[in-house]
């Protein structure tokens, strides 16, 4: 995926469940003061409290989100409409849980280069969908999207243009190699691992500036699984950082918000 975060997106990923931060979220708007922090657990930089507010309300009237009352407090959930929403948007959060079928995807494309507009929007719905380079214009992916793919390819009308095969098996060695040469997941577990390293080394638990140093680290996080291909585990890296990082943010923000 290569697409921005836009501070909805935050909110609805949040509420899903697919970042595995939290499910629902208190509600700051009967209080003016940083308690609309604890909302995301973090607001996104340059986002003002203002448009914070009327983000939420906004999701409230398009019924992505619901109001709820738990222990006499008011909190926000997702609704199934909301689920829709991140379904169509970042379908990767949700193919994450599936367990992976153990066939590969294979697209094969020649848009010619007259029509370089709809070649660069086909190629990022590539890579939105966890599509990864194999050679030019061979891109592969273990998810189960085809369904997604061609209702796209209808959309853009590129049947002439675009070729798709679903097959039970790569022979490419170890497949491990080849995901790392595809997705440069060596380069994405360093980053997983510089995050870990800010939470454990610099202890934002304690720190006395935590919120504006919790803030940075989870903006950062949000980014890099923006460009997390989400693989099967049985591609990914033995020693793969992900998980680690999710559980130590997932217990920062609990502690900011709870403690």
């Amino acid at each position: 995926m290569r697409k921005l975060l836009r501070p909805q997106d935050i909110l609805l990923l949040g509420l899903s469940g697919a970042l595995d931060i939290f499910e629902e979220i208190r509600d700051p708007l009967s209080i003016f003061s940083k308690s609309y922090e604890n909302m995301y657990g973090f607001v996104p930089r340059r986002f003002r409290r203002n448009n914070f507010t009327h983000l939420v309300w906004r999701s409230l009237k398009t019924g992505y989100i619901e109001k709820i009352i738990k222990n006499n407090k008011a909190y926000f959930r997702l609704t199934s409409v909301g689920k829709e929403r991140i379904k169509r948007d970042f379908p990767l959060f949700i193919l994450q849980k599936e367990k992976w079928d153990g066939k590969w995807r294979v697209v094969v494309f020649d848009i010619e280069e007259t029509n370089r507009n709809a070649r660069d929007i086909f190629r990022e719905k590539l890579k939105e969908l966890g599509f990864g380079m194999l050679q030019k214009s061979v891109f592969i992916t273990p998810h189960d999207v085809l369904v997604d793919f061609y209702e796209f390819v209808v959309y853009q009308g590129l049947f002439d243009q675009v070729y798709a095969m679903e097959v039970s098996q790569v022979i490419a060695g170890d497949v491990k190699r080849l995901a790392d040469k595809v997705w440069h997941l060596g380069a994405l577990n360093s980053r997983y691992e510089k995050i870990i390293e800010q939470i454990t080394k610099k202890d934002l638990s304690k720190s006395h500036d935590r919120g504006k140093q919790l803030n940075k680290v989870m903006q950062e996080y949000l980014e890099i699984l923006l460009q997390d291909p989400f693989l099967p585990k049985e591609l990914l890296p033995e020693d793969w950082r992900r998980e680690e990082a999710e559980r130590l943010i997932q217990g920062l923000r609990k502690r900011r918000q709870y403690g």
